[in-house]
């Protein structure tokens, strides 16, 4: 039946068949609850193994934040939930330090003629991602950089692409990184793209000069693609959700129709999601912001995930899991932080698959 679904669904080629998914291990994700946001940060990489099942002395990270509006705005960017957490940043940056990394890399690609020197307002009561670093630097000596890709890639490297693109255009800090890391935020997201987790996150690693600003020609080529391509040809090893502050409605920006969301004051604290499956990981988070939207699946193993196209394509593509059998949830139960954000207005399933499970 399973294997029948996925390929009646006519979506892509080399699709998972029955066979590769019946026999598939469960996959860790942790969601933790609480006040301390770097203490709840740890306590969910601790849940799934840590940094250290990833990163080896002498290695080279590569961390994306989400940081599509770090300060740049005129509002805080953090607590309108467009951005993680600055402590949740630094948090995953010094554990890779402790575990050995040589140099940890945190880095995004900004627009012209936006430059960003993550000083700016990135967090609430002056936490600020560049003044974490800082003392994290003094403290174990000049391993972590803040970096702007637009003015520090010297060149690219290029990935297959299931779309007419053919191939896509990586900065070398991304590909040259022994390991890569999203640290993401809890946000939906306007039209096509309901929600945007880790695996959306590293659109933003994509050079504009490639692809014009904002980065049109990566969506005229089918961005649900792109955004799975992206994530086969850098392999992320772990993600990390910050669910402190996070976005309903249209999302991604204030500007753009998004709302603010303080999560702590619909579960009484905040939550920080981590795992190494980075289908998997963002599944969850889909999940536990999606209560009550419809329509809802048949198929309550594979869920909301399986409507939100780039997820779907992701895992039947082989490059993670969304079914909820397949997936152990540590820390939180689902039952005690799912809530019902508000669906984009627009159209929250733009793509819904042939078969509709």
């Amino acid at each position: 039946m399973l294997g029948a679904s996925f390929a009646g669904a006519g979506l892509c080629p080399h699709i998972l068949r029955a066979n590769d998914v019946q026999n598939a291990s469960p996959i860790d994700v942790s969601v933790v609850k609480g006040e301390n946001v770097g203490k709840i940060t740890r306590e969910a990489l601790d849940l799934i193994g840590g940094v250290k099942k990833i990163v080896a002395p002498g290695q080279t990270v590569f961390i994306k934040p989400n940081y599509i509006a770090g300060g740049l705005m005129g509002h805080d960017p953090v607590t309108s939930g467009e951005i993680p957490h600055p402590e949740v940043v630094a948090a995953v940056a010094e554990e890779c330090v402790k575990q050995g990394a040589k140099s940890v890399i945190i880095g995004e690609w900004f627009e012209r003629p936006l430059q960003i020197e993550f000083g700016g307002r990135e967090g609430k009561d002056g936490a600020q991602v560049k003044r974490q670093i800082e003392l994290i630097n003094k403290k174990f000596g000049e391993k972590i950089y803040l970096v702007d890709l637009r003015r520090h890639t010297k060149f690219f490297k290029y990935v297959p692409s299931n779309t007419k693109l053919q191939w896509l255009a990586i900065p070398n800090p991304v590909m040259e990184a022994d390991v890569v890391i999203s640290v993401a935020v809890l946000k939906t997201h306007h039209w096509p793209i309901p929600v945007t987790f880790g695996m959306k996150n590293f659109v933003g690693i994509m050079p504009s000069v490639v692809y014009g600003e904002p980065r049109m020609k990566l969506h005229e080529a089918g961005i649900n693609q792109i955004i799975v391509d992206i994530n086969k040809g850098i392999k992320p090893k772990l993600t990390v959700i910050s669910g402190i502050y996070g976005m309903e409605g249209e999302g991604v920006v204030i500007s753009f129709g998004g709302k603010p969301v303080i999560v702590g004051q619909r579960l009484g604290a905040g939550i920080v999601i981590a795992g190494y499956d980075p289908v998997a990981t963002d599944a969850t988070a889909t999940r536990i912001i999606t209560k009550g939207w419809k329509p809802r699946p048949v198929n309550d193993d594979l869920g909301v995930p399986w409507y939100v196209s780039h997820l779907r394509l992701a895992f039947l593509q082989g490059l993670g899991e969304i079914r909820k059998s397949k997936i152990t949830v540590k820390g939180c139960t689902m039952d005690d932080i799912a809530m019902g954000w508000q669906m984009p207005g627009n159209n929250t399933y733009p793509e819904l698959p042939n078969n509709v499970l």
